[in-house]
């Protein structure tokens, strides 16, 4: 048996918490240590990653100031099993900095699992100030945002693009609304193994609607057909929108290319294609 089982969703999971929130370090005489750390309200699932990987590990404590918090107090899973980190050296789990470096595993493995990890390392979950449910993933390493860019399109059709930014060339690809319910859906499914707090955020997320005034954006050609054209014709741009169910502004356009078309001066060519 593999000392790191990748195709399993445990472990899958685990590897992708691992490029994110762990550390592979050499020492002399093959000797190291693989670390995993997090906040210490995130001890429970270092609790239960212990039982995945069959060898020695033993969970510590540590405090310290960080640029963004005094007194940061943190829970460390400690594993120094040779075969264990030769394994996940050989996956894709480099040797101290890796942030540029990752990549997702050229061996098979768990796809949700996989980057569920990822965003539970560096990724965020929740609600707008506005109330609106987003989900985003910050990384420096291009292999990672591009995959994940692929995730996206596999789970909601659309086609996403990211590019470092000026000051840190990190990418970090954000979804929002109904994509982020589609994608967290999929990541944080029933019975999965993740960060509690995120698993509760996702139930949250998923409960949102969409309020009814909200108009979803949409980019689906909306044909004019004939009766619509006599509303046009026949009523005010306001009453006409109303009974129509669209915008003032595509039935001003459509008036406007109406009169232009019976004096001859729009062409009829692909013309009923356009406006919303």
């Amino acid at each position: 048996m593999k000392p790191f089982d990748l195709p399993t969703a445990e472990m899958s999971y685990l590897f992708g918490l691992l490029q994110t929130d762990g550390t592979l370090s050499r020492g002399d005489r093959n000797k190291g240590r693989l670390s995993l750390e997090l906040s210490d309200r995130d001890k429970d699932i270092l609790e239960k990653l212990q039982f995945l990987i069959p060898a020695y590990s033993s969970i510590g404590a540590r405090v310290r100031d960080t640029n963004f918090k005094k007194d940061y107090r943190s829970s460390i899973l400690r594993i120094y099993d040779q075969d264990v980190r030769k394994t996940l050296n050989d996956l894709g789990l480099p040797y101290g900095r890796k942030s540029d470096t990752v990549a997702p595993p050229t061996e098979p493995f768990s796809k949700v699992d996989y980057f569920r990890g990822l965003v539970d390392g560096d990724g965020s979950l929740g609600f707008t100030k506005q109330g609106f449910p987003f989900l985003s993933f910050c990384t420096s390493s291009k292999s990672l945002a591009q995959a994940y860019l692929m995730l996206i399109l596999d789970l909601t059709g659309k086609h996403k693009r990211t590019t470092p930014t000026k000051r840190d060339g990190m990418f970090n690809p954000c979804l929002f609304k109904e994509d982020a319910q589609t994608v967290s859906a999929s990541l944080y499914y029933n019975g999965c193994l993740a960060l509690s707090r995120k698993i509760e955020l996702a139930s949250e997320v998923a409960a949102w609607a969409r309020p009814a005034e909200m108009r979803k954006k949409t980019w689906e050609v909306r044909r004019w057909l004939p009766e619509e054209d006599n509303i046009v014709k026949g009523n005010p741009v306001d009453v006409a929108a109303k009974m129509l169910k669209r915008t003032e502004k595509s039935v001003r356009v459509r008036a406007c290319r109406l009169r232009l078309r019976k004096i001859g001066v729009y062409p009829t060519q692909n013309e009923d294609s356009v406006g919303t």
